[in-house]
């Protein structure tokens, strides 16, 4: 290695940090002064000097072991006392049957962990090892090198400086890959380590801004048009994306806007026309997100195709539409279901707004002891479930979780020997042995007349996605009453207010009290992301607001890359459920309010209400005080 190499790789610590903006130039001159006078290495000058912290370094670079040797790698990792001379041996005696380099052969072995084994080979090369989960790309460094290359090299650019391009690779002794990297760039070329599994999820996460990126396609000037071409029709096989010329780019934009969002794990998409542009918002673990928005003139194309894509009718815009649609992405299979709601806007008059659901059919669905029920809570409701008829409530607002529960339920009860007929709108996901029926108002396949049906089907347990209307529920009951168990849902705030909304649909209490044999009411909270989870302290006032002794601690996520830097990653479901006693039915014949019940519930029947549950769930470490106390009202 030249000195001017040597050289290079001693600033190489401070480049990084540089292009990611953790230190300036002035902070990088300063500290490498030190360094040269001191010996010290640059990274703890840096620290020293204030300029960054220890987290952050680690966080950027990871650990790198200091070799001031070259060994055989075999001999460093035993010398290391990473693995055993037996083990080492092992391994050389089944490399050549595995073809494989020697390190990766350790790992396939298990002997060593892939990250320790780069560090040493990071530290043999007398190169760094690059942590990229906090990596932030720079879409004009990453288009130097184009995807297709990226990923056949696995080999991605970080940063340009003083005409030396970095590069993280999978395998930086590969002068081949690195020639032609500088060849097609037309630059220096030094390279950084990094695990495979690092390097193929950093260029998913880098390329999905590149050069197909809505800001391309669509450009920054609202006024700038897209160039439609017209073409041949589109195959149905290619699916959101096509052969078809004409509307290619609308057709480019559909499909990054579903694409981006299932890469993001948004539940829905909205597209909202404005008076300027159209809003693009995801709703992502719960809370809608927003993108950036889509010039006004594309609004009506953009509908257009997601509506073709839906088989809904492109020529109706003044009443409300719903739609399906089978896609792939990434070779799985997703299901849309759009929505249209026309709107008026002052200027543009009569538009349509438009909700994608993202379902992904493949999705297993959780067991009842994975759902998130309290240890008080989880033998109550496998007993409810397992009665041989009544009514089982679970009850909460739009976007609760309460189909995912039902659906727990049904995989629960499930057998050969138990014929299960469930009422849905719409059938969300399919369950094999389960007679699923679709309701189709147009087609006279109301719940109510789906309810009568089902009796002449010789049920079991009966699954109504709702009960919505006074007949519905009054045929409901009449099931429970003759032998069968019947599994709902209603929309109510809490588990005690199901009785008195019963009772407002017209039910007789009698009925009620007669079938009803639980209510669960459960909300959804986000769920703090593990990988960055940390203990805070709560000011006292806010802990006493709510019940909680002064100085509990309680935890909150710091935000990272796996949770686009928000601290939460996926829901948790809070629950309260209540199962009435005599007393309680007598409340209910003599048309008590559910705060009284509620109360009555809370103080003899022990019943944890939602705050309770997600309190303790907190507690727990699960989720944050902030996000119980939005989704769940005080105790009485």
């Amino acid at each position: 290695m030249s000195i001017q190499q040597v050289k290079r790789n001693k600033r190489k610590v401070g480049e990084i940090l540089l292009a990611q903006g953790y230190i300036n130039q002035q902070q990088l001159e300063h500290a490498l002064e030190q360094h040269a006078s001191t010996g010290i290495s640059l990274g703890t000058v840096l620290v020293k000097l204030g300029f960054i912290d220890e987290d952050t370094l680690n966080a950027v670079l990871g650990k790198q072991l200091e070799l001031s040797y070259r060994k055989r790698i075999g001999e460093i990792l035993v010398d290391q006392g990473y693995i055993s001379a037996a083990q080492l041996a092992d391994g050389l005696s089944k490399q050549k049957a595995m073809n494989l380099p020697l390190g990766k052969c350790l790992v396939k072995l298990g002997f060593i962990e892939e990250t320790k084994l780069l560090d040493v080979l990071a530290a043999q090369l007398d190169l760094q090892h690059i942590n990229l989960e906090n990596f932030k790309f720079n879409m004009n460094i990453t288009r130097m090198v184009s995807e297709e290359m990226a990923r056949s090299y696995k080999v991605i650019p970080l940063y340009e400086n003083n005409g030396v391009l970095t590069v993280a690779m999978v395998d930086p002794t590969n002068l081949r890959s690195l020639d032609h990297i500088k060849f097609k760039t037309g630059k220096d070329v030094e390279p950084v380590i990094g695990t495979e599994a690092e390097i193929l999820a950093a260029i998913d996460r880098a390329y999905v801004g590149g050069k197909d990126s809505l800001s391309d396609l669509i450009g920054g000037d609202e006024d700038k048009d897209l160039v439609l071409e017209a073409g041949k029709e589109e195959k149905p096989e290619e699916g959101l994306g096509g052969g078809d010329e004409e509307g290619r780019q609308i057709i480019k934009i559909v499909n990054l806007i579903v694409s981006e969002a299932i890469r993001l794990g948004a539940s829905d998409v909205h597209l909202e026309p404005q008076e300027r542009n159209m809003r693009i918002r995801y709703r992502i673990d719960g809370e809608l997100t927003e993108q950036n928005p889509i010039p006004a003139r594309l609004m009506v194309q953009i509908v257009s195709r997601l509506k073709v894509l839906g088989g809904m009718d492109i020529a109706e815009k003044r009443k409300p539409l719903d739609g399906r649609a089978h896609i792939q992405y990434k070779g799985k299979e997703v299901d849309l279901r759009l929505s249209t709601f026309p709107m008026l806007l002052r200027s543009r008059g009569v538009v349509e707004k438009m909700v994608i659901r993202i379902i992904d059919p493949n999705t297993e669905i959780a067991t009842i002891d994975k759902i998130g029920f309290s240890k008080s809570v989880y033998p109550a409701i496998c007993k409810l479930i397992e009665l041989p008829d009544g009514i089982l409530l679970t009850t909460g607002p739009t976007g609760s979780g309460k189909s995912s529960t039902l659906y727990a339920f049904i995989k629960q009860v499930a057998s050969p020997s138990v014929n299960v007929v469930t009422m849905e709108d719409p059938v969300e996901k399919n369950i094999p042995g389960i007679t699923q029926g679709q309701i189709n108002n147009l087609a006279g396949f109301t719940f109510a007349a789906g309810m009568r049906a089902i009796l002449r089907q010789d049920p079991d347990v009966i699954m109504l996605g709702e009960m919505r209307d006074k007949e519905t529920s009054e045929m409901a009951i009449q099931a429970a009453l003759t032998g069968h168990l019947v599994i709902s849902t209603l929309h109510t705030n809490d588990a005690a207010g199901a009785f008195t909304r019963l009772l407002d649909m017209g039910v007789e209490p009698f009925l009620v009290t007669s079938c009803v044999k639980g209510v669960l009411a459960q909300r959804l909270c986000r769920r703090i992301c593990e990988k960055c989870k940390q203990q805070v302290e709560v000011p006292d006032v806010v802990l006493e607001g709510i019940g909680i002794r002064p100085g509990t601690p309680f935890f909150q996520g710091k935000g990272c890359q796996a949770c686009n830097n928000s601290g939460y990653r996926g829901r948790l479901a809070l629950f309260e459920l209540l199962v009435p006693d005599e007393h309680l039915h007598k409340m209910i014949l003599e048309r008590k309010s559910s705060e009284e019940i509620k109360m009555y519930a809370i103080r003899n029947l022990g019943m944890a209400t939602l705050r309770r549950d997600g309190l303790e769930k907190a507690l727990a470490g699960l989720t944050t005080i902030e996000q119980v106390v939005a989704v769940s009202q005080a105790e009485m």
